[in-house]
């Protein structure tokens, strides 16, 4: 509801006061304390209380749409039902365009929906008599500021204060406006809701009359010539072409997720993903593309980093042909010295030189990461916000696109395993408990290299050289 607007003063005040507040306008010029005695014929909100009583009649059109709709729901079962019965003796065609002219399910919401947009009439009416109330409260303040050299203006108000309350009224009003038209307002928004839920070939569904692509074709056909709602028989139409049973569409929707994972990880449960991304926090490696699924489903049933890099360390054959293997997909031009360095690497743990293979792979991770890391950070995560230059940096502000609860999108999910591994390996430490990059290069001391450290970095440079390769084909 608006707010009523301050009168308009006028040449003749009279004219625009109602009589009532001339009345007590008169009163209040013998006497205010006269005029007091008089209050109880002013009533500022008798108009306001005849108008909710109108309003209180509009629930019935409410009740009445209510009621069509449980009608139009019984008229669309009973076409179902005719439609099932007749469409294997006269075929969907005949059937659809004999019952087409008779089918308009909303035309009784049509006709109360007409109804209801007379409400506003009353709103309006109630609307002017606030207005009306506000000129005689106008009227009454100057009456009171002018009698006020004539009597003490502050014993008055002490007097009046108490008893006055010109909105008490219009208060209890409008709660039982808001009563009446909440079910108004969630009825009309839910209204576009309907549509899409009548089905109409539900009967035509179970009965299993729907593979047949001529007959949903013949559907389509008639369906478009029916007035007024063609269009939206015709999406109904479309829907029942596409339409399969439930437990088929959760399967398709399963492997339309799958397809967006790598093979080693189409398999785990998007429930056990949160527990993926702390395996990578914590073990500092990323497990995408490589190792192989039975790998995986290893280290995901233990509990510490120490027993799953012992794992990858007693398969370390295993480990380093599927490095190898995932490597062999990385084909862009750019990119091939980095992976013929990791190739280099993957030697060197082969023949158990793994200091070497941990110093190497920790140079291609950074020189990867400052040449074309940034750019797929800045592509990948576009609503990520960057503070600064820096590879630790960039990938702080990517890992903060994530709450920690919410779920991520299949085609996110590698992206987050990646920079989860890499934030540490990337990151300030004193101590190299998982394997950093800065340590590695800048500090050759006997806990700066090991075996577990090696094996972790070779996972997380063929990641990081897959997402690159597949950004980089793209941009071309």
């Amino acid at each position: 509801m608006h707010e009523s607007e301050e009168p308009q003063e006028a040449g003749d005040e009279t004219s625009q006061v109602p009589r009532d507040a001339r009345e007590g306008e008169r009163a209040l010029t013998v006497s205010p304390f006269a005029g007091l005695t008089r209050r109880s014929r002013i009533d500022p909100l008798a108009g306001v209380r005849s108008q909710l009583a109108e309003m209180t009649r509009l629930v019935g059109p409410v009740a009445a749409l209510q009621a069509q709709l449980k009608q139009n729901q019984k008229l669309l079962a009973a076409v179902q039902s005719r439609v099932v019965a007749d469409v294997a003796r006269v075929g969907v065609p005949s059937t659809i365009a004999s019952l087409g002219p008779r089918i308009d399910p909303l035309a009784g919401v049509r006709e109360q929906l007409a109804d209801m947009a007379r409400i506003t009439g009353p709103m309006a009416a109630l609307q002017d008599q606030l207005r009306q109330n506000d000129a005689l409260l106008a009227s009454v303040r100057r009456k009171i500021v002018v009698d006020a050299g004539l009597t003490n203006l502050p014993s008055i108000m002490a007097t009046l204060r108490p008893q006055i309350d010109p909105m008490a009224g219009v208060r209890e009003q409008l709660a039982d406006m808001a009563r009446i038209t909440g079910p108004v307002a969630a009825l009309q928004a839910h209204l576009p809701n309907l549509l899409p839920n009548i089905d109409p070939l539900a009967g035509i569904r179970s009965a299993g009359l729907l593979p047949s692509q001529a007959i949903m074709a013949g559907i389509r056909a008639q369906m478009a010539a029916v007035d007024p709602l063609a269009s939206t028989l015709r999406g109904l139409a479309e829907q029942a072409r596409n339409a399969f049973p439930s437990q088929l569409l959760r399967q398709a929707l399963s492997v339309g997720t799958r397809l967006l994972l790598p093979d080693n990880l189409r398999h785990v449960r998007v429930q056990l993903w949160p527990w993926l991304l702390r395996i990578s926090a914590k073990d500092g490696m990323c497990l995408a593309w490589a190792p192989r699924a039975e790998l995986v489903d290893m280290l995901l049933v233990l509990r510490t980093s120490q027993a799953r890099h012992q794992v990858l360390l007693d398969h370390r054959k295993e480990v380093l042909e599927d490095v190898t293997v995932s490597l062999s997909e990385v084909d862009h031009p750019e990119l091939l010295v980095y992976r013929e360095l990791a190739e280099e690497a993957v030697e060197c743990l082969t023949d158990g030189r793994d200091s070497a293979a941990q110093a190497l792979l920790g140079n291609v991770l950074d020189s990867c990461m400052r040449e074309y890391g940034h750019d797929w950070l800045t592509d990948r995560f576009a609503n990520a916000h960057f503070s600064g230059t820096s590879s630790h940096k960039r990938l702080t502000g990517a890992l903060a696109t994530y709450d920690g609860h919410s779920r991520i999108r299949p085609g996110m999910f590698t992206a987050y395993l990646l920079v989860t591994a890499l934030k540490n390996t990337f990151g300030p430490a004193p101590t190299q408990v998982t394997f950093n990059r800065h340590l590695a290069a800048h500090h050759a001391a006997k806990g700066s290299y090991c075996s577990e450290f090696a094996l972790a970095a070779a996972l997380s440079v063929q990641a990081l050289l897959r997402h690159l390769d597949g950004y980089m084909w793209t941009r071309t």
